[in-house]
C-alpha cells in the first residue's frame, strides 16, 4: 500500500476533504465539500450539507459558516449519500488543512451512523505549507489564498477544500522534499520534528 500512495502523491492524484459542524461534537458534521485532483488538476467536485443525528447548530458555529438549522432540516444525513462519498474516499490520499479536525469529524460521523470507515491515508496540509513556505507568518487557508491570489469563501466546505487541494499541488510542486511517515495514517504525523533534523543535518 506504501508504493499505491507514494505513487499517488507523485502522481499529484489526492482528494481534499473540508467538514463544517454544526456545534462542539465531532459527530455534528453539517456540510462536507470534497475535491478530487488527478495529475495536479481538480477533475471533480462534490458539496453537500449534512443532518447530523441531532439538528442543533450552536451560535459560534453559526458566526462561522452562516448554516442555519432550518438548513439542515431537509439536507440527507451521511448515510443518505455514503454511496456517493465512499468512492471519493476510499484507497484515496485524503488532505485537509488541519487534518486532525476533519479526520476526526469523519470517523465521528461514520460511527453515529454506523458506517464503516474507509481505508485511506491523511495529509495535513497546514504541515504541508510550514514545512515549504517557512518565510509565511501565517499558514491558515485565508491566509495561503491571499499569498497565492486564489479566490476564497472562507468556511464554505467546498471553496475550503478547493484552496486546500490547490495549495497541497502548489506544496508539492515546490520541490521541497517532505519526509513522510508511512508508519500512522497521517502521512504528515511528525512532519515538523523530522524537517528540523532535515535542517540540522544540512547545517
Amino acid at each position: 500500500m506504501e508504493a499505491t500512495f507514494t505513487r499517488a502523491l507523485a502522481d499529484l492524484n489526492f482528494t481534499a476533504i473540508d467538514f463544517e459542524t454544526a456545534n462542539e461534537r465531532r459527530a455534528s458534521a453539517c456540510a462536507i465539500g470534497v475535491v478530487q485532483v488527478r495529475g495536479g488538476e481538480i477533475a471533480d467536485s462534490y458539496y453537500t450539507l449534512l443532518r447530523p443525528r441531532e439538528v442543533r447548530v450552536s451560535g459560534i458555529n453559526y458566526s462561522v459558516h452562516g448554516i442555519a438549522e432550518a438548513d439542515l432540516h431537509g439536507a440527507p444525513t451521511l448515510a443518505e449519500v455514503w454511496a456517493e462519498l465512499l468512492p471519493r474516499l476510499h484507497g484515496q490520499v485524503v488532505v485537509a488543512h488541519n487534518a486532525a479536525f476533519d479526520v476526526s469529524v469523519l470517523e465521528h460521523s461514520c460511527r453515529d451512523f454506523e458506517l464503516s470507515l474507509p481505508a485511506f491515508r491523511s495529509l495535513c496540509s497546514v504541515k504541508l505549507a510550514k514545512a515549504a513556505w517557512p518565510q509565511l507568518q501565517r499558514h491558515r487557508l485565508n491566509n495561503l489564498a491571499e499569498h497565492f491570489g486564489l479566490a476564497l469563501n472562507h468556511h464554505d466546505a467546498l471553496d475550503d477544500a478547493r484552496v486546500c487541494a490547490e495549495v497541497t499541488v502548489r506544496a508539492f510542486r515546490s520541490g521541497f522534499p517532505f519526509p513522510l511517515c508511512f508508519k500512522q495514517r497521517e502521512l504528515t504525523a511528525g512532519l515538523a520534528a523530522r524537517v528540523n533534523k532535515m535542517a540540522k543535518a544540512r547545517a
